[in-house]
């Protein structure tokens, strides 16, 4: 009785515990979970024979952890373990599988696995035979019993392979650990561990994109399983007859063959008895607890007899460059005749091919001639049958002969952003066999174009990119079309397109700022830069929040200008360049503006004899008594700062920090005994040189 149940499982089983199981060899457990609304059911599978015979002799023990209620974490809750079977679980013994066998005739695999003494197959035959040369009678026995618990939840509990944990709370989350209940010494073997909310029912989705071919008196489909894995072991393809009753195709589960564990699509064929008979299918999973999925959309369709007539298109003329002959044969038998023939024609191999016959030619016809070929020319051959049966030869691909170039591309227009990427574009061609574009370009009209890519672009736009930092002002473009025979058209018009000008004018300058009783008096040079527009002079100090204008020139700028501000203090004076592209430069200068009625000191400066320090000199006003000077130095357009204090009444000092051909600027404050009496000098510009300048302001 066994034997007999074993001889028909085994086509179906060979497969799927082959790739599935047997080419696992980590000793492990793993183990899936079912969550319903008032229990818990955990499924574990050892994934190597020694675990799977460990299991069998001592049982497996099975520990929850509350890690978390009410969604609040428990923060010690995985030190705390209970034990939910105080026996470790195994397999049930032969009596009790005899009376599951009455209800569940394949826990008789399982049982026969688990204690028969030779796992003996019915089969024989070298499909077999090549198999039990691969796997030992342990490892059939072993994928056995684990494909019969996937189809049944009672024989995985007899197998000792599942347990329902009925004392759950649904705002609890749990994790769960599954162990062998005693591990012989030299052998390690890794718990299975699930967690999991016992308030998340476990939905099973409906198997999606479900494909069918109807063919001759069969069907073939394909659905992807690598959306459905882990969730579904095996499927149910599910047959009607009147789209509203299904029944099964057959009394398994189909599963996959395959010994690719990343198997993507599951592939089945069913017969029909007959053909254009209507037929209605749908695909239900099958999870690893033995329950069905909900089904898919239904596929229905009618079988169609397979017409078996060909034609091969043997030769092809071209004639005049104006017409093409084509010629073909046909192969066809008695039960299959050609009733007529149409000849299609299309530009491309996988395009859309028009009919060019207005009726359907005779079938012994086997010649054709095309009046108005195209310059590429694909044929096919379409045999028409009984019931408009039809078939078609593989195209045929017959060229004319082109020497005519396409039209030069005409309409060209472009820009330039300001981040230097070019956009060009003109009117497209219309010659239909036209192939695409090449895009040249230049930096000035007379010398040789260049090919920017080397690649034919469809489109009729192009995006270039250039460099703004350059004194080009103009960049040139022309455009070639060329055809699928590689003809290439003449160049276009030459297009101009004006770069935009990013590089900021060179600046005009503050070359020399004088100040007498409180009046500063600037002298002014402009840019030696060709496309000036404009310039404007500013004041700032530190009061001002904003710097004040003081004067805008259009064109040419004048070469002094004189300036009274209202206080005593420290100025900026700026004088920007702008050109015609709104790009700007700035140059600034710093002076110091005393009060017309204080006492001012002769500051002299002048170069030492080794020439590697300036000195400076001054006299103290009769009857001032001075207790500090402070010394104020500025380098080149550096603001003035104070440099060096010095203490008593001091009347020279020798700067000897400094650079030959760099510019200083200089200015004292000596204060006196009575603490708000201060005297100043005016500020001088000393250049230290060979010959050494200053300048007086």
């Amino acid at each position: 009785m066994k034997t007999m149940r074993l001889s028909v499982l085994f086509a179906l089983i060979i497969g799927c515990f082959a790739r599935n199981v047997l080419a696992k060899t980590e000793n492990k457990l793993t183990c899936v979970a079912l969550v319903k609304k008032d229990s818990i059911v955990l499924r574990w599978v050892p994934t190597s024979v020694p675990v799977w015979q460990t299991g069998v002799r001592y049982g497996y023990v099975i520990k929850r952890y509350t890690i978390a209620r009410k969604g609040v974490f428990i923060p010690d809750g995985l030190s705390h373990g209970e034990l939910l079977n105080n026996v470790p679980i195994k397999p049930v013994d032969n009596e009790a599988f005899d009376k599951l066998a009455l209800s569940e005739p394949r826990s008789a695999v399982v049982q026969e696995a688990v204690y028969g003494t030779a796992f003996q197959l019915p089969f024989e035959g070298s499909n077999f035979n090549g198999f039990m040369k691969s796997y030992n009678d342990r490892e059939v026995r072993f994928g056995f019993a684990l494909f019969m618990c996937d189809l049944s939840p009672e024989i995985a509990k007899a197998a000792g392979l599942q347990f329902t944990d009925r004392n759950v709370v649904p705002d609890e989350r749990y994790a769960y650990s599954i162990s062998l209940a005693n591990v012989p010494d030299g052998m390690q073997v890794d718990p299975a561990v699930i967690v999991l909310d016992a308030g998340l029912i476990t939905t099973l989705p409906a198997v999606t994109d479900v494909d069918a071919i109807f063919l001759d008196k069969k069907v073939k489909f394909q659905w992807p399983v690598f959306l459905f894995k882990g969730t579904y072991t095996a499927y149910i393809l599910e047959k009607s007859i009147d789209g509203v009753n299904f029944a099964p195709v057959s009394d398994l589960p189909l599963v996959n063959l395959s010994e690719d564990e990343d198997l993507k699509y599951f592939v089945y064929t069913d017969s029909l008895s007959k053909n254009n008979e209507q037929a209605w299918y749908r695909v239900r999973g099958m999870s690893p607890f033995g329950e069905a999925g909900p089904p898919s959309n239904i596929i229905q369709g009618k079988g169609e007899p397979e017409f078996m007539a060909y034609a091969v298109i043997d030769t092809a003329e071209v004639v005049d460059n104006s017409r093409i002959i084509i010629r073909w044969r046909i192969s066809e038998n008695k039960s299959s005749p050609v009733t007529g023939i149409n000849i299609l024609r299309s530009d491309k191999p996988d395009g859309i091919f028009e009919n060019l016959t207005l009726k359907k030619m005779v079938p012994n016809t086997r010649m054709f001639t095309d009046i108005q070929p195209r310059l590429s020319n694909y044929y096919k051959i379409m045999l028409i049958g009984n019931d408009n049966l039809t078939s078609y030869s593989f195209p045929y691909l017959v060229q004319t002969e082109d020497n005519d170039p396409p039209a030069p591309p005409r309409m060209l227009v472009g820009k330039i952003d300001s981040s230097g990427i070019v956009t060009i574009a003109w009117k497209d061609n219309t010659e239909p066999d036209l192939l695409g574009y090449k895009v040249f370009r230049a930096n000035t009209p007379d010398e040789d174009f260049i090919s920017l890519s080397g690649i034919i672009t469809s489109r009729n736009i192009y995006r270039d990119t250039i460099n703004l930092n350059t004194l080009t002002k103009k960049i040139y473009y022309q455009v070639v079309a060329v055809d699928k025979r590689y003809n290439n058209s003449e160049y276009s018009s030459v297009l101009e397109l004006s770069i935009p000008d990013t590089i900021r004018p060179s600046p005009a300058v503050i070359t020399r700022i004088e100040t007498t009783n409180g009046k500063v008096s600037i002298r002014l040079e402009g840019s030696p830069s060709h496309d000036i527009k404009s310039y404007e002079l500013y004041r700032s100090s530190e009061y001002d929040a904003i710097p004040v204008l003081l004067a805008r020139y259009e064109g040419d700028l004048p070469d002094f200008f004189d300036d009274i501000p209202t206080t005593q203090g420290a100025y900026y004076y700026l004088l920007k360049t702008f050109d015609y592209a709104g790009n700007s430069s700035v140059y600034n200068r710093y002076v110091y503006v005393q009060e017309t009625t204080q006492k001012r000191i002769n500051l002299r400066v002048e170069q030492s004899k080794n020439g590697r320090s300036i000195i400076l000199s001054w006299e103290i006003p009769e009857g001032f008594q001075p207790v500090k000077t402070i010394i104020y130095r500025g380098k080149e357009t550096a603001q003035v700062s104070i440099y060096y204090t010095l203490e008593g009444a001091v009347q020279m000092f020798d700067d000897n920090d400094i650079e030959i051909n760099t510019a200083y600027d200089y200015r004292i404050k000596i204060f006196s005994s009575k603490g708000n009496v201060v005297v100043s000098s005016g500020e001088i510009t000393f250049t230290p040189l060979l010959n050494s300048v200053s300048e007086s302001k």
